[in-house]
């Protein structure tokens, strides 16, 4: 049972404050105040074992120069972070995040930029895999978030970018999953047979089950898990301003068919994280409760 550590380490601030700022000013832009390990133990209190940490990496990293160092004190932060849970006796899950849409350069029409959006996912995956190679098991990387699939579409930073089709998605996103595998399992220490997340096609259950995505090769056996979100129905889950309504027969059947499907990874020999679901509360919104242990439950 987890909880995600959310509007925090994956705060973008990168466009306005640059990479100069204090990793305070990031991790609290939007809101959210600075993490304590007392907070991190109230989650484990509370009955969560896992906890996600979503990271903006390029809030601190001169990506644009084509410099994709990440700042030290923005790795360490992180690494204090991982630290309490793991002192905790949590497992943990850190990603990149959105993290400004970067992600977009992967379907520029620019080779240049494509070219340029592989040497910065490789260079921070190794970069964050030397950091913690020597970590325990109970850390685990997770490739992306929602971003591959329709996001490798981002125009946010690259403005030319647009160019793949429902196939080209599909094929870049395994493509950039095997880069993840390789990049980790030859970085040494922990990480030759650490629990690597592969995010699903904007980690949607159906996206996913299509036969086009395709789960890496891997050189560790029985260590990779596939990484999906379930927001259904999205109009009560996610816009409450269209369904405050939840909990007919048919909604439950829904629910109850849809994470059956998931059976397909685990037959393969694939563990599987719903690393985010959930509904929106509101003072009109009924049975979100509901939803949320039911959810839990049935899994």
């Amino acid at each position: 049972n987890g909880i995600n550590l959310g509007n925090t380490m994956e705060a973008y601030g990168h466009t306005t404050l640059g990479t100069a700022a204090k990793v305070s000013v990031y991790e609290t832009y939007w809101g959210q105040p600075v993490t304590t390990a007392d907070m991190v133990k109230g989650y484990r209190a509370a009955g969560f074992d896992t906890l996600r940490i979503p990271v903006a990496w390029t809030n601190k990293m001169n990506y644009e120069s084509g410099d994709y160092t990440i700042a030290a004190d923005y790795l360490d932060r992180v690494q204090e972070i991982v630290d309490y849970a793991i002192d905790a006796g949590m497992f943990v899950i850190v990603n990149d995040h959105w993290d400004g849409g970067w992600w977009g350069m992967f379907g520029s029409a620019s080779e240049a930029t494509r070219n340029a959006a592989m040497e910065l996912y490789t260079s921070m995956w190794s970069q964050i895999a030397e950091r913690f190679k020597d970590y325990p098991d109970n850390l685990i990387f997770e490739s992306a978030n929602e971003e591959l699939g329709n996001n490798l579409n981002l125009q946010t930073v690259a403005i030319d970018s647009g160019t793949l089709d429902d196939n080209g998605k599909y094929e870049v996103s395994n493509l950039i999953n095997r880069q993840f595998v390789n990049v980790i399992r030859n970085s040494g220490g922990n990480n030759d047979d650490r629990f690597l997340l592969i995010a699903g096609i904007n980690t949607n259950i159906a996206n996913t089950l299509d036969a086009r995505f395709k789960m890496p090769e891997d050189t560790a056996k029985d260590k990779l898990l596939v990484s999906v979100h379930y927001y259904d129905p999205w109009n009560y889950c996610g816009d409450n301003t269209k369904q405050c309504h939840w909990g007919l027969a048919n909604e439950y059947k829904y629910m109850n068919e849809t994470l059956a499907q998931l059976k397909y990874f685990v037959d393969a020999g694939y563990g599987v994280v719903i690393g985010e679901y959930g509904a929106l509360m509101s003072d009109e919104g009924e049975y979100m409760y509901d939803y949320i242990d039911y959810h839990t439950n049935l899994l």
